[in-house]
């Protein structure tokens, strides 16, 4: 049996696509795929931040598309890049297990939030991590960073930049122990990720019953159940791309899920935690709290 499976073509991409069909692979040892590659609008236009592009799912719609014209048999995306609700007719039916989800300062120096210098310009077109940023640290400079992972390094390391804000699941995928440079963590306290970040999904027609039982079973547990408390939060929370609002769940031992949330806005950020069992309630919750900050702050 092969299936197609329809993809962006950064190496980064491709990596996660691979780790993803690895699983799959291990459940039906002879399937085999082969791999489409689609540009997308957010591939296309590099000289604007995201949230001035104003096309929603940027990194998803094209992809979904192929599945949806059946020009593909699977859409495997970056959970962080598709938003709340998908396109009538498909559904989530695989999750990677969980690369570092935590944010990361970036920069040949190895210098952390603290230790940033004065003034330090720091690269990032992420209204998140810019807001969470200028509440952490005023006294730096915020300049946008677009571009794949290997395209935001590279002008990292030319030295337009003393630092850059970048996502650790990425650069360790696409690097792994040959990072060319160095990575301070952000705890989910300091900068709340976007929901999603670090785990890999595949997306199929929700008609294709078979392969949506074929792939359930190749997911992993611990991120599916997080993946459902941060997609229930981001829906319920309202916030697209230009409101920087983040949230991380985390599977603990026993089941009970902790979830944190964030939201940052004129040099202030508000985090929250919330505990339950049920990963959907966790997630309503922990966007209610957070939903306050933002109308209190809007008044």
């Amino acid at each position: 049996m092969k299936l197609r499976v329809a993809t962006r073509g950064s190496p980064l991409s491709l990596i996660q696509t691979e780790e993803l069909l690895s699983q799959v692979r291990a459940v039906e040892p002879d399937i085999e795929f082969e791999t489409i590659i689609i540009k997308t609008t957010g591939d296309l236009i590099q000289d604007r931040p995201l949230y001035k592009i104003g096309v929603k799912g940027i990194f998803e719609k094209e992809i979904n598309m192929a599945v949806l014209r059946g020009e593909a048999d699977i859409a495997v995306h970056s959970l962080k890049d598709l938003p709340s609700e998908l396109s009538p007719g498909l559904v989530i039916a695989c999750f990677s297990k969980r690369a570092p989800p935590h944010d990361a300062v970036v920069s040949k120096a190895g210098y952390t939030i603290e230790t940033l210098p004065r003034g330090a310009v720091v690269g990032t077109s992420s209204v998140r991590r810019a807001e969470f940023l200028k509440a952490l640290r005023p006294d730096i400079e915020v300049k946008p960073l677009r571009g794949n992972v290997d395209t935001r390094v590279r002008k990292l390391l030319s030295g337009h930049y003393d630092a850059a804000i970048m996502a650790l699941a990425g650069l360790y995928r696409l690097y792994g122990s040959s990072l060319p440079v160095r990575a301070a963590p952000l705890s989910a306290e300091d900068m709340p990720p976007p929901p999603g970040q670090g785990i890999v999904v595949a997306v199929v027609r929700e008609s294709d019953a078979w392969l949506i039982e074929l792939l359930r079973k190749a997911s992993d547990r611990a991120a599916m159940i997080e993946a459902s408390a941060e997609r229930e939060f981001l829906q319920n929370v309202g916030a697209g791309c230009h409101v920087a609002v983040g949230g991380l769940a985390r599977l603990l031992p026993g089941g009970t899920i902790e979830f944190t949330a964030g939201y940052a806005s004129g040099g202030r950020r508000h985090v929250v935690k919330v505990f339950g069992d049920d990963p959907l309630e966790v997630g309503r919750r922990a966007a209610r709290l957070i939903s306050k900050f933002r109308e209190e702050g809007s008044r």
